[in-house]
Protein backbone atom coordinates (compact mmCIF):
# COMPACT_ATOMS: atom_id res chain seq x y z
CA UNK A 1 0.00 0.00 0.00
CA UNK A 2 1.53 3.25 -1.40
CA UNK A 3 1.98 6.63 1.10
CA UNK A 4 0.21 9.51 -0.11
CA UNK A 5 2.65 11.65 2.27
CA UNK A 6 5.29 13.02 -0.33
CA UNK A 7 8.90 11.82 0.26
CA UNK A 8 10.93 14.26 3.09
CA UNK A 9 13.39 16.55 1.97
CA UNK A 10 16.95 16.33 2.94
CA UNK A 11 17.37 19.30 4.58
CA UNK A 12 21.32 19.38 3.94
CA UNK A 13 21.34 18.69 0.41
CA UNK A 14 22.84 21.55 -1.51
CA UNK A 15 19.17 21.88 -3.39
CA UNK A 16 17.68 23.24 -0.09
CA UNK A 17 17.33 26.91 0.14
CA UNK A 18 17.55 26.95 3.95
CA UNK A 19 20.92 24.97 3.76
CA UNK A 20 22.54 27.79 0.70
CA UNK A 21 21.35 30.38 3.18
CA UNK A 22 23.12 29.24 6.14
CA UNK A 23 26.24 27.99 3.73
CA UNK A 24 25.84 32.46 2.33
CA UNK A 25 25.55 33.35 5.89
CA UNK A 26 29.06 31.29 6.78
CA UNK A 27 30.96 32.50 4.19
CA UNK A 28 29.84 36.34 5.06
CA UNK A 29 30.28 36.27 8.43
CA UNK A 30 33.77 34.78 7.66
CA UNK A 31 34.71 37.26 5.44
CA UNK A 32 33.48 40.21 7.56
CA UNK A 33 35.28 38.37 10.47
CA UNK A 34 38.78 38.22 8.40
CA UNK A 35 38.80 41.56 7.12
CA UNK A 36 37.89 42.85 10.39
CA UNK A 37 41.18 40.88 11.33
CA UNK A 38 43.30 42.21 9.05
CA UNK A 39 42.59 46.27 9.83
CA UNK A 40 42.65 45.33 13.06
CA UNK A 41 46.52 43.97 13.10
CA UNK A 42 47.70 45.95 10.32
CA UNK A 43 46.58 49.02 12.19
CA UNK A 44 48.05 48.00 16.00
CA UNK A 45 51.19 46.97 13.71
CA UNK A 46 51.14 50.50 12.42
CA UNK A 47 50.87 51.90 15.59
CA UNK A 48 53.92 49.57 17.42
CA UNK A 49 56.32 50.61 15.00
CA UNK A 50 54.91 54.39 14.99
CA UNK A 51 55.84 54.08 18.78
CA UNK A 52 51.67 55.04 19.12
CA UNK A 53 50.68 53.37 22.29
CA UNK A 54 46.90 52.16 22.55
CA UNK A 55 44.25 51.23 25.10
CA UNK A 56 42.99 53.74 28.33
CA UNK A 57 45.49 54.62 30.04
CA UNK A 58 45.69 57.97 28.48
CA UNK A 59 42.03 58.73 30.27
CA UNK A 60 44.22 59.13 33.93
CA UNK A 61 46.18 61.68 32.03
CA UNK A 62 46.01 65.78 32.54
CA UNK A 63 43.28 66.96 29.54
CA UNK A 64 45.43 70.07 29.39
CA UNK A 65 41.93 72.29 28.08
CA UNK A 66 39.59 73.85 29.74
CA UNK A 67 35.90 73.34 29.58
CA UNK A 68 33.60 76.56 29.72
CA UNK A 69 30.45 75.10 31.44
CA UNK A 70 29.85 72.43 33.64
CA UNK A 71 28.22 71.33 36.86
CA UNK A 72 31.67 71.25 38.85
CA UNK A 73 34.80 72.61 38.70
CA UNK A 74 37.03 71.50 35.87
CA UNK A 75 40.36 72.97 35.29
CA UNK A 76 42.84 71.88 32.57
CA UNK A 77 44.87 69.97 35.18
CA UNK A 78 42.17 67.20 35.06
CA UNK A 79 42.15 63.82 33.66
CA UNK A 80 40.68 63.10 30.40
CA UNK A 81 37.99 60.66 32.21
CA UNK A 82 36.99 63.99 34.13
CA UNK A 83 36.49 66.09 31.02
CA UNK A 84 34.68 62.78 29.57
CA UNK A 85 32.08 63.08 32.71
CA UNK A 86 31.62 67.04 32.21
CA UNK A 87 30.99 66.41 28.37
CA UNK A 88 28.28 63.66 29.36
CA UNK A 89 26.75 65.80 32.46
CA UNK A 90 26.22 68.74 29.82
CA UNK A 91 24.63 66.77 27.29
CA UNK A 92 21.89 65.31 29.25
CA UNK A 93 21.21 68.97 30.72
CA UNK A 94 20.72 70.42 27.37
CA UNK A 95 18.51 67.43 26.61
CA UNK A 96 16.40 66.90 29.75
CA UNK A 97 15.65 70.88 29.78
CA UNK A 98 15.37 70.87 25.84
CA UNK A 99 12.93 67.97 26.06
CA UNK A 100 10.85 70.24 28.90
CA UNK A 101 10.64 73.22 27.13
CA UNK A 102 10.15 72.17 23.72
CA UNK A 103 7.16 69.87 25.40
CA UNK A 104 5.79 73.47 27.28
CA UNK A 105 6.31 75.78 23.89
CA UNK A 106 4.95 72.52 21.54
CA UNK A 107 1.79 72.13 23.45
CA UNK A 108 1.11 75.93 24.01
CA UNK A 109 1.80 76.91 19.90
CA UNK A 110 -0.12 73.70 19.45
CA UNK A 111 -3.36 75.25 21.76
CA UNK A 112 -2.66 78.48 20.49
CA UNK A 113 -3.07 77.12 16.87
CA UNK A 114 -6.73 76.77 17.58
CA UNK A 115 -7.19 79.30 19.73
CA UNK A 116 -10.68 81.44 18.71
CA UNK A 117 -8.77 84.97 19.03
CA UNK A 118 -7.73 85.30 15.57
CA UNK A 119 -4.39 87.28 17.13
CA UNK A 120 -3.10 84.97 19.09
CA UNK A 121 -3.74 82.03 16.16
CA UNK A 122 -2.09 84.30 13.90
CA UNK A 123 1.12 84.30 15.84
CA UNK A 124 1.48 80.45 16.56
CA UNK A 125 0.66 80.07 13.15
CA UNK A 126 3.69 82.97 11.59
CA UNK A 127 6.05 81.22 14.17
CA UNK A 128 5.55 77.99 13.45
CA UNK A 129 5.85 78.60 9.78
CA UNK A 130 8.81 80.91 10.22
CA UNK A 131 11.00 78.74 12.34
CA UNK A 132 9.95 75.38 10.67
CA UNK A 133 11.53 76.19 7.00
CA UNK A 134 15.09 77.98 8.89
CA UNK A 135 17.30 75.07 9.71
CA UNK A 136 18.59 74.15 13.12
CA UNK A 137 22.20 75.28 12.63
CA UNK A 138 20.96 78.70 11.27
CA UNK A 139 18.74 79.24 14.42
CA UNK A 140 21.29 78.23 16.49
CA UNK A 141 23.79 81.07 14.97
CA UNK A 142 20.65 83.45 15.40
CA UNK A 143 20.51 83.10 18.77
CA UNK A 144 23.73 83.29 19.71
CA UNK A 145 24.36 86.54 17.89
CA UNK A 146 21.42 88.33 19.33
CA UNK A 147 22.57 86.62 23.11
CA UNK A 148 25.73 88.54 22.40
CA UNK A 149 25.81 91.63 20.12
CA UNK A 150 22.12 92.55 21.13
CA UNK A 151 22.39 91.84 25.29
CA UNK A 152 23.81 94.91 27.41
CA UNK A 153 27.28 94.42 29.18
CA UNK A 154 27.92 93.16 32.80
CA UNK A 155 27.68 96.48 33.68
CA UNK A 156 24.41 97.53 32.54
CA UNK A 157 22.54 93.56 33.23
CA UNK A 158 19.50 93.19 32.93
CA UNK A 159 18.18 92.77 35.92
CA UNK A 160 14.85 90.86 37.23
CA UNK A 161 14.74 89.73 41.25
CA UNK A 162 17.66 88.11 41.75
CA UNK A 163 18.58 87.27 37.93
CA UNK A 164 21.04 89.14 35.73
CA UNK A 165 21.06 88.78 31.46
CA UNK A 166 23.75 90.16 29.66
CA UNK A 167 26.36 89.37 27.15
CA UNK A 168 27.37 87.18 29.30
CA UNK A 169 24.71 84.92 30.09
CA UNK A 170 22.45 84.19 32.17
CA UNK A 171 23.05 84.52 36.00
CA UNK A 172 21.07 83.25 38.70
CA UNK A 173 20.60 82.40 42.57
CA UNK A 174 21.79 78.82 43.55
CA UNK A 175 21.54 76.98 46.94
CA UNK A 176 24.65 76.88 49.54
CA UNK A 177 25.09 73.37 49.38
CA UNK A 178 24.38 71.64 52.94
CA UNK A 179 23.02 68.70 54.93
CA UNK A 180 19.74 69.75 54.11
CA UNK A 181 20.12 69.42 50.28
CA UNK A 182 21.62 66.14 50.94
CA UNK A 183 18.67 65.14 52.92
CA UNK A 184 16.18 66.05 50.47
CA UNK A 185 18.00 63.80 47.85
CA UNK A 186 18.10 61.07 50.18
CA UNK A 187 14.08 61.69 50.42
CA UNK A 188 13.71 61.34 46.70
CA UNK A 189 14.57 57.44 46.65
CA UNK A 190 11.67 56.69 49.21
CA UNK A 191 9.37 59.37 47.23
CA UNK A 192 10.17 58.05 43.76
CA UNK A 193 9.44 54.11 45.29
CA UNK A 194 5.94 55.14 46.78
CA UNK A 195 5.16 56.71 43.69
CA UNK A 196 6.02 53.72 41.92
CA UNK A 197 3.76 51.39 44.24
CA UNK A 198 0.67 54.08 44.01
CA UNK A 199 0.97 54.29 40.16
CA UNK A 200 0.99 50.26 39.95
CA UNK A 201 -1.78 50.11 42.62
CA UNK A 202 -4.11 52.78 40.63
CA UNK A 203 -3.64 50.77 37.51
CA UNK A 204 -4.45 47.53 39.44
CA UNK A 205 -7.52 49.41 40.60
CA UNK A 206 -8.49 50.96 36.97
CA UNK A 207 -8.22 47.50 35.58
CA UNK A 208 -10.19 45.75 38.25
CA UNK A 209 -13.39 48.28 38.53
CA UNK A 210 -12.69 50.78 36.09
CA UNK A 211 -11.95 53.76 38.48
CA UNK A 212 -10.05 56.42 36.94
CA UNK A 213 -7.20 57.71 39.66
CA UNK A 214 -4.42 60.22 39.04
CA UNK A 215 -1.27 58.23 37.76
CA UNK A 216 0.96 61.29 36.96
CA UNK A 217 0.15 64.39 39.24
CA UNK A 218 -0.32 62.26 42.77
CA UNK A 219 2.68 59.91 42.41
CA UNK A 220 4.67 63.49 41.52
CA UNK A 221 3.62 64.92 44.17
CA UNK A 222 4.41 62.00 46.73
CA UNK A 223 8.01 62.63 45.17
CA UNK A 224 8.15 65.92 45.79
CA UNK A 225 6.21 65.77 49.29
CA UNK A 226 8.95 63.03 50.28
CA UNK A 227 11.85 65.02 49.22
CA UNK A 228 10.82 68.29 50.89
CA UNK A 229 10.58 66.07 54.28
CA UNK A 230 14.35 65.43 53.94
CA UNK A 231 14.67 68.86 53.20
CA UNK A 232 12.93 69.68 56.37
CA UNK A 233 14.66 66.77 58.38
CA UNK A 234 18.11 68.25 57.14
CA UNK A 235 17.47 71.61 58.75
CA UNK A 236 15.32 73.17 56.02
CA UNK A 237 18.38 75.21 55.25
CA UNK A 238 17.03 78.63 52.79
CA UNK A 239 20.68 79.94 52.06
CA UNK A 240 21.37 81.24 48.78
CA UNK A 241 24.55 82.35 46.68
CA UNK A 242 23.17 85.25 44.79
CA UNK A 243 24.91 87.06 41.93
CA UNK A 244 25.92 90.32 41.94
CA UNK A 245 27.75 92.78 40.28
CA UNK A 246 31.65 93.16 39.70
CA UNK A 247 34.21 95.51 38.54
CA UNK A 248 34.14 93.92 34.89
CA UNK A 249 31.29 90.76 35.22
CA UNK A 250 28.47 89.34 37.26
CA UNK A 251 30.26 87.45 40.66
CA UNK A 252 29.09 84.28 42.67
CA UNK A 253 25.94 82.32 41.78
CA UNK A 254 25.39 80.24 39.21
CA UNK A 255 25.59 80.60 35.40
CA UNK A 256 24.07 79.89 31.84
CA UNK A 257 26.43 80.92 28.92
CA UNK A 258 25.34 82.27 25.84
CA UNK A 259 26.13 79.60 24.05
CA UNK A 260 24.10 77.35 26.57
CA UNK A 261 21.17 79.23 25.87
CA UNK A 262 21.18 79.46 22.53
CA UNK A 263 21.29 75.57 22.32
Amino acid sequence: MNSNNPPKKNNWSWRSQAFRGLIYQLIAITAISGVVWFLAHNTLENMRVRGIQSGFDFLNQAAGFDIGESLYPFDSGEAYWRAFLVGVTNTLRVAVLGIILATVLGTLLGVGRFSRNALVRGLCLSYVEFFRNIPVLLQLLMWYVILTEVLPTAADAWTVGPLFLSKGGLNYPIPVWSTGQLWAAYGLLPGLLLGWLYRRWAVRQFEATGQVRSMVLLPLLIVVLASVAGWALGGAPTEFNRPFKGDFSIENGGALTPEFLAV
